[in-house]
């Protein structure tokens, strides 16, 4: 006996800074006493497969994965002709048929983005398939490159897939429906900050506005998803091994508030989005997560006379003082991240843009530089330039 699972409820993401999120969704199941073939295709294209876990939330069914396969092969003509090489199909041309043997199909499979491999190993396989993906058709008793019509395939029963699909014998020893959970982690997800601070023409004042952008390159979309952000340097090792450990940011329950709020979770800080969002494919999706008015900055001027080019460190120039040392006078912004300050939130890291009003009243850029994650009641700094 065979079910489809599919998304039920409100799908929830944890994305993490280094390129992967650890993903949450219901899945309605109907199973037998004994042994149920599950097929589940709402994964996102870059699953860990070996992350995944499937349980009851309620705890009342208790269900075992006896066997779980992980297909990303989707069903397209290239992968049609692949599974006929070496057989002779139609091919449709100018209302006429034309019997032709696939000796060689061209198809160049494209296997889940893996993290030890990337975008270039992406690049490689399109190149591979541009290079050496030509089909080689025999009609007549002649080879020929290129189809010579559209082809028309016979049913192959139900040994294609739509979309990357995950597939289970899961063991229950009594039958039953309700919505299981599943949780895997997904690489294809990024989120960074950004800040944009803003002074009147005179002063040192400024209003900061802060911003978070999440990247979705996963191959699949979420609709209406309960969004958290975790900042700081989780390890993960990038050989498609398990992060367990994730799956507790997940369980998370978050508080009605503003549109983003923060707490700390274990050595890290999770931020959570109070308002569900959909976050489609290939979308990149802006959040303002802090604003703060008021923001008493200071500006200094930095003289290093003996200051290191970026290029010196190995030791093999040493630095040029009196008329040989560093002409230039550094311009840098300093302000507290505290509550009496209008701030008070730790801040991941990402870059500052300042802006200062001109008289006309319009914006002009006034140089930008990158923090590391601040926590509250630190002092940032940073360099905006070079005074004139």
């Amino acid at each position: 006996m065979g079910a489809t699972a599919m998304a039920g409820a409100q799908p929830a993401l944890t994305i993490y800074n280094d390129n992967f999120a650890v993903v949450r969704d219901i899945v309605p199941l109907d199973l037998k006493a004994g042994v149920t073939s599950v097929a589940y295709s709402e994964a996102t294209a870059h699953v860990e497969p070996d992350s995944v876990i499937l349980r009851d939330p309620s705890g009342q069914h208790p269900l075992e994965i006896l066997e779980q396969s992980y297909r990303n092969d989707p069903i397209s003509q290239d992968l049609l002709l692949s599974l006929f090489e070496g057989k002779a199909i139609d091919f449709q041309k100018d209302g006429k048929i034309i019997k032709g043997k696939i000796i060689r199909s061209g198809y160049v499979p494209h296997y889940s983005a893996m993290d030890e491999f990337g975008q270039e190993y992406q690049q490689q396989q399109m190149e591979m398939s541009s290079q050496g993906g030509q089909p080689i058709i025999e009609v007549d008793g002649q080879l020929q490159f290129g189809l010579p019509g559209r082809p028309l395939f016979p049913d192959l029963g139900g040994d294609t897939i739509l979309k990357p699909t995950l597939n289970w014998l899961i063991q229950s020893e009594n039958p039953g429906r309700f919505d299981a959970e599943v949780g895997y982690v997904t690489s294809g997800f990024s989120w960074e900050a950004d800040y944009n601070l803003v002074s009147p023409e005179t002063g040192d004042t400024v209003d900061l506005i802060g911003w978070i952008t999440i990247n979705n390159q996963c191959g699949k979309t979420f609709k209406d998803a309960k969004i958290k952000l975790m900042a700081g340097d989780v390890s993960k090792i990038h050989a498609r091994a398990p992060m367990m450990q994730s799956f507790a940011a997940a369980d998370m329950v978050a508080a009605a508030a503003p549109p983003v709020t923060e707490k700390a979770f274990d050595e890290y800080h999770l931020y959570t989005l109070e308002r569900s969002t959909t976050l489609r494919d290939r979308e990149m999706k802006q959040v303002e997560f802090v604003h703060a008015e008021g923001v008493s900055s200071k500006t200094l001027y930095v003289y290093d006379g003996a200051e290191l080019s970026p290029y010196y460190g190995d030791n093999t120039e040493a630095p040029q003082y009196g008329t040989q040392s560093n002409k230039k006078v550094r311009v840098m912004r300093e302000f507290s991240n505290s509550e009496s300050n209008h701030l008070g939130m730790p801040l991941p890291k990402g870059k500052l843009r300042f802006y200062r009003r001109d008289a006309d009243g319009q914006l002009e850029f006034a140089g930008e530089d990158q923090i590391d994650h601040t926590p509250k009641d630190e002092t940032i700094r940073v360099t905006t330039g070079n005074a004139f």
